[in-house]
């Protein structure tokens, strides 16, 4: 029996925008063209250090969802900043082509390098959901940098993470190496979408290059520092493949899986 293959499309955010209004307008516009994929996946913060109301919020996911039903593909929103009971996280929502919204994956670790826990709140646990029959989950930015949370999703059987990020210039090359040692010592496919046209707020440039690895830590594609949409089909044959020489996630579950999980996992109906 052939083993299926998911295709994915990462929008390298053109975040030169300088209003939330032509933010959401470019990104809608740029969801619309996207034809013949299984998910879709932004960026963090593309709409910039801005914060949503839930009311807002709601109003961008409807649009969202109903590109989605349209072109029948999933939508992960990247990271936006919403305001949820008086305190503030960075999401990552996830978008069925059928149901709409259906969870949430908020940031766990909010950056302490960049100050982002004076104003963000962290995340308790870790979203799995299936995509064309296919596991997969979401790690915002730094957290990836956390080698705990990418074993977990790959003990509980994910065969794709991805990494909505706003990752600046100098910083891309050791992300690059991070996207694929965690596909590596996983084996999974690791997706990393990045915004560029765009800085931080001490002036460093944000300036794309996304980049897709398989579960060998080979690079699959990648991008310039051109807004563009990134494609890649992902075949899951070549993780099963992989697994045949680098049995590390199955040596992890046999020696360790019987303790309590540090993240606990939420599965999506």
């Amino acid at each position: 029996m052939k083993e299926r293959s998911l295709r994915i499309a990462l929008i390298q955010f053109d975040r030169c925008h300088t209003d939330v209004s032509g933010s959401q307008t470019y990104a809608l516009q740029t969801l619309e063209r996207i034809k013949d994929v299984d998910i879709v996946c932004f960026p963090e913060v593309w709409m910039g250090a801005v914060i949503l109301e839930e009311k807002e919020i709601g109003m961008l996911l409807e649009e969202f969802s109903a590109i989605a039903k349209r072109n029948r593909f999933m939508v992960l929103t990247g990271g936006l900043l919403v305001r949820q009971n008086d305190r503030v996280f960075d999401i990552c929502h996830i978008i069925d082509k059928d149901k709409g919204f259906i969870g949430e994956q908020r940031k766990i670790f909010p950056s302490g390098a960049v100050g982002e826990r004076y104003l963000l709140s962290g995340g308790e646990g870790l979203i799995v959901f299936t995509c064309a029959g296919i596991r997969c989950g979401t790690l915002v930015c730094v957290d990836l940098f956390y080698p705990e949370l990418s074993r977990e999703l790959a003990l509980s059987d994910v065969n794709i993470i991805f990494n909505p990020a706003n990752i600046p210039e100098q910083r891309n090359d050791l992300w690059h190496r991070l996207v694929r040692t965690r596909a590596a010592e996983n084996t999974v496919f690791t997706a990393y979408v990045n915004n560029t046209n765009t800085h931080y707020m001490d002036g460093r440039a944000v300036q794309g290059q996304s980049l897709v690895s398989d579960p060998s830590g080979e690079i699959v594609t990648s991008s310039n520092q051109e807004p563009a949409t990134l494609y890649a089909n992902l075949e899951m044959a070549m993780i099963s493949k992989q697994r045949q020489r680098w049995p590390y996630v199955d040596d992890i579950r046999e020696t360790v899986r019987s303790n309590k999980s540090l993240f606990p996992i939420r599965e999506l109906e």
